[in-house]
């Protein structure tokens, strides 16, 4: 069955913040489906004063949006003169979320046109920073248009709110941490590019190609299908990942090339009901520039 099927049957369990897995869910539901709205729930929320709908498109909002969304530049999520964690600072995170009219109790709905992967790492950010009361839209962009539901040009009136950030449960790991987990047996580190990039053929304008040591690859893609980039049934994606060697007990480290596309895999696998998940947002862009980091092809 597909997620988008499975997971708001009623519109308040969206509005209840991420908690901890207890139980194992069935092989066929999330283990946090608070974390995704669909299409139709969200256009019957557009006037929910509770929620902030962020629309992380790099181009387009300009030409239409959804109603009352307002535009996010997602790489305000990654600070490069700031390693090693590469976290944009507090204070500069809070503005730019306060700008938004993003409090604390705000529910952020976001969307893009990319399957999620736009805004993943922004989420992990939040996470970070003790924000965990955010969805996304299954389908985006791409589904809502295709729909034919409402689009707007107009901006939207934003009250600027007070955004108090607090370090939680910090997914963020260095390349030091990881340098103590090659190896590790119980620890999977899992590179989210592609095979190219993986294999150092395709280096991305960056000085050194390969992977990190003993890590594995799974290409973050392989999570979403279909014309509309939605995510895939959740019963498939748990057999995609065991696949692969990443089990639900395990301790796991995620880069990519700036942690965009590793923030979208640890998304898909807190959704799933993983616990144990890390992402080193300094990913390859800071990993492939350093020669005293060991590196396999």
């Amino acid at each position: 069955m597909p997620i988008v099927k499975t997971l708001f049957l009623f519109a308040a369990v969206s509005l209840l913040p991420a908690c901890d897995n207890v139980d194992a869910p069935p092989v066929d539901t999330t283990a946090r489906p608070e974390l995704m709205v669909d299409t139709a729930w969200l256009a019957a929320h557009l006037d929910d004063p509770g929620i902030r709908i962020v629309d992380p498109r790099p181009r387009g909002y300009e030409e239409g949006h959804i109603p009352g969304a307002v535009w996010f530049d997602p790489a305000t999520a990654r600070d490069s003169t700031n390693p090693p964690t590469f976290l944009p600072p507090p204070d500069v995170f809070a503005r730019a979320m306060g700008d938004l009219g993003i409090s604390n109790d705000t529910h952020i709905i976001f969307y893009d046109d990319a399957g999620g992967v736009r805004a993943t790492r922004t989420w992990v950010v939040l996470n970070h920073y003790g924000h965990s009361k955010v969805s996304f839209v299954d389908g985006g962009w791409l589904k809502w248009t295709a729909e034919g539901r409402r689009v707007t040009t107009d901006l939207p009136t934003v009250e600027p709110a007070t955004f108090t950030p607090s370090v939680s449960d910090s997914w963020i790991v260095t390349a030091e941490d990881i340098l103590a987990v090659i190896d590790d047996p119980h620890t999977t580190i899992v590179d989210t590019r592609t095979q190219g990039e993986f294999d150092g053929l395709d280096r991305r304008g960056i000085t050194r190609g390969g992977h990190i040591p003993s890590a594995i690859l799974s290409d973050w893609a392989d999570s979403t299908e279909g014309e509309f980039t939605t995510f895939r049934p959740a019963a498939e994606l748990r057999e995609l990942f065991l696949s692969r060697g990443i089990g639900p007990t395990d301790s796991i480290v995620l880069y990519c090339n700036v942690g965009a596309r590793a923030a979208h895999e640890l998304f898909v696998l807190h959704l799933l009901g993983y616990d144990t998940l890390r992402l080193y947002l300094g990913s390859w862009r800071d990993w492939g520039e350093r020669d005293e980091l060991p590196l396999a092809k």
